[in-house]
């Protein structure tokens, strides 16, 4: 099946109204039917698998990716993948919806962009997820603050322990460098270092192929193939995740949005988020659960 046909997926979580869930592996596999979680998808939303006894396979863009107790998996939004039903394996299935990012007061969503990056050239990291190491302590905390029943869920606290999650694994990635440290990943590198810099003053792919001084064909081939986007939708989306970021402070107006973000009058702006997100930034707004 080509990638084109493959069916999108968007977040959902029935039990929480939290843009972030997560669920015991073995809980997960056995709440879902076996033929749809070995169906490929391409998700709208983060998907991170951190096993901590057993082995089995896990596939991301068609390629299968064997893991074994101590890997963290993590599946960019809009790459395809599928599931490996492993009755043996544990550890969590993590779901992070873009909301989540803007949302959550204090919670800063770039720490975990950036530090995924290093996830592009391969998905798959190796740590030791031992019980009482840092990371893991932190995962079991963040797992028991989500399924408390006896309190109102403090979604600022899970933010929070999710937070320091991964600061915890800076400095431990024991993964494959040689395959992280790829052309293509490097050139990606770059390019998303340079959008982020600099998307408030250009969204057009030429202008960073002459940054870079590369072809505009080499940098979407580059960015296709590692995040199954192109260079120009890639711009874009980083572009309409941060007005989405500055509209959920309700205190900010348009035209003061547009002024921040580069554009020449809020006209522009609303024009511009309205085609990329279906809605206006009116009705963005109206949708906002404000109190989470």
């Amino acid at each position: 099946m080509s990638q084109e046909g493959i069916k999108r997926v968007n977040y959902r979580n029935e039990k929480k109204d939290l843009d972030f869930e997560v669920v015991d592996i073995q809980l997960f596999y056995s709440t879902r039917p076996k033929k749809l979680l070995e169906k490929a998808y391409r998700v709208n939303f983060w998907t991170i698998l951190y096993i901590t006894e057993g082995a089995g396979v896990h596939y991301v863009d068609f390629k299968a990716y064997p893991y074994k107790k101590g890997d963290i998996l993590f599946v960019q939004k809009n790459q395809v993948h599928e599931y490996r039903v492993n009755r043996s394996v544990e550890g969590y299935v993590i779901h992070i919806n873009e909301p989540f990012f803007y949302r959550v007061e204090g919670f800063d969503g770039d720490i975990f962009l950036e530090y995924v990056d290093r996830a592009y050239g391969s998905p798959l990291l190796h740590f030791d997820t031992s019980p009482g190491l840092t990371n893991r302590s932190l995962m079991d905390m963040i797992y028991q603050e989500y399924n408390k029943k006896s309190q109102a869920l403090q979604v600022e606290l899970i933010a929070s322990l999710f937070q320091s999650f991964i600061l915890s694994l800076r400095g431990q990635v024991q993964g494959n460098r040689q395959e992280l440290k790829s052309r293509d990943y490097d050139h990606f590198k770059n390019f998303r270092r340079l959008v982020e810099d600099r998307y408030m003053e250009t969204r057009n792919v030429e202008d960073y192929g002459q940054m870079m001084n590369l072809s505009t064909k080499t940098i979407n081939q580059v960015t296709r193939r590692i995040t199954g986007l192109s260079a120009k939708q890639f711009i874009i989306e980083r572009v309409v995740l941060e007005i989405k970021r500055y509209l959920s402070q309700d205190h900010l107006l348009n035209y003061e949005i547009a002024e921040v973000l580069g554009f020449y009058e809020a006209a522009n702006m609303t024009k511009f988020f309205k085609r990329y997100s279906g809605l206006s930034p009116k009705e963005f707004r109206a949708g906002l659960d404000l109190k989470i």
